[in-house]
């Protein structure tokens, strides 16, 4: 097995003056907007309306990715995963540090940390908050602009299963009507209505460039067994076909993923054979690093888990991603297993978004990359986990 002094030395040993560096040339463009205007008066050109064109997509063909022109891409980037937390300079200090690709998430129907989470209301236009909406479309046009691909996922604890916590339970059947859980498998009327949410969002989305999936449903069916497998990719088909039917949207792919909540080891039970779908999907699962172990067997458990996806890729001949990856940062205060896991990922050609940008806790020891100062109120940037992504992230 590959050992962490296998990773490239710049991963392991980055100068945190070119990431602060770079990341001030980064705030200044945004905050300054772009050098002076000339002083110099002149006609301006007559203006013309160039030729409407298709907005930029990806293509899988195969086991790859090609972007506009035909090019491979390989997406690496990040989560902006909780919501709420985004702001305006966030998109172009990510590009600035080498990424190409967020994910965005809005949450619907689920019981979150915040009672202002969930952006479900039925009665308004696609069952969103309003305000919730103009957020996230604010949220992907920030992104747009920073030309960086964009992940758009609706996220649902009680759609996705509606059992995972005795509160979440009580949130999502407040009647107990549901001993399975409240959830998209069981309540057909709740798997309409969402079907409705992902038929209007995707329409405000289809005409919109660099949208590089559409992510379903993270993480279906926690601690369900193989029986649902089947009803898992039914789900998913159902979803595609309503999106594409209702939007004319043929072109932006989906994103799904097996079963036990993106069970990665599962991953291949996600796999679709219809025809229709044939370079339309993506799939994915959940790699987070495990570190309870010695090096080598989490190292081992790490290799065992990303090689499921891997022999996917390629028995299949199908793209392939992971939409959440990370190790806590108090877990890894080297960053020994982020950089490997991040090396491993480059080398298979796997695409990634790593968990997560900021975080609603002042916690450094958690997952994010940008912390707030409990005190001040001012970013922290934890400037070692950044140098090491922004070097895979360069590839």
């Amino acid at each position: 097995m590959t050992s962490f002094d296998d990773a490239p030395d710049d991963a392991r040993r980055v100068d945190r003056r070119s990431v602060l560096a770079s990341l001030a040339a980064a705030f200044a463009a945004v905050s300054c907007g772009g050098a002076a205007a000339s002083s110099t008066a002149s006609t301006p050109p007559p203006v013309t309306t160039p030729p409407s064109a298709a907005p930029a997509r990806l293509r899988p063909s195969g086991s790859t990715l090609l972007g506009p022109g035909g090019r491979p891409v390989m997406l690496r980037g990040i989560n902006e995963g909780t919501w709420g937390q985004m702001q305006a300079g966030d998109a172009a200090m990510i590009a600035a540090q080498g990424a190409n690709v967020v994910r965005l998430p809005i949450r619907w129907w689920g019981l979150y940390g915040d009672a202002g989470v969930d952006s479900r209301s039925d009665d308004a236009p696609g069952h969103f908050d309003p305000a919730h909406l103009a957020q996230l479309m604010q949220q992907v046009q920030w992104c747009i602009d920073a030309g960086l691909w964009v992940v758009v996922t609706i996220d649902s604890n009680c759609g996705q299963n509606g059992l995972q916590s005795p509160d979440m339970v009580a949130y999502c059947d407040p009647d107990g009507a549901y001993p399975g859980g409240n959830n998209f498998w069981t309540d057909p009327g709740q798997r309409e209505l969402f079907k409705e949410s992902w038929i209007y969002l995707a329409g405000l989305l289809k005409d919109k460039p660099n949208i590089a999936l559409y992510e379903l449903l993270p993480e279906p069916l926690g601690h369900h067994d193989a029986s649902y497998a089947g009803p898992v990719s039914a789900f998913y088909q159902e979803l595609m076909a309503a999106i594409e039917d209702a939007t004319g949207d043929t072109r932006t792919p989906f994103l799904v993923g097996a079963r036990n909540g993106y069970d990665i080891s599962l991953c291949d039970e996600a796999y679709i054979a219809d025809p229709r779908w044939t370079n339309r999907v993506v799939y994915t699962g959940n790699l987070y690093l495990r570190t309870d172990g010695t090096w080598q067997q989490n190292i081992d458990n790490l290799d065992s888990r990303l090689g499921a996806l891997v022999t996917m890729k390629t028995t299949r001949d199908v793209p392939v991603f992971i939409q959440q990856f990370g190790v806590r940062t108090a877990d890894d205060p080297q960053e020994q297993y982020l950089a490997a896991g991040l090396a491993r990922m480059n080398a298979q050609g796997v695409g990634y978004t790593g968990w997560q940008w900021r975080q609603n806790t002042p916690d450094p020891g958690q997952y994010a990359i940008v912390v707030t100062d409990p005190d001040t109120g001012a970013d922290v940037v934890k400037t070692d986990v950044l140098a090491v992504y922004s070097a895979y992230w360069r590839g």
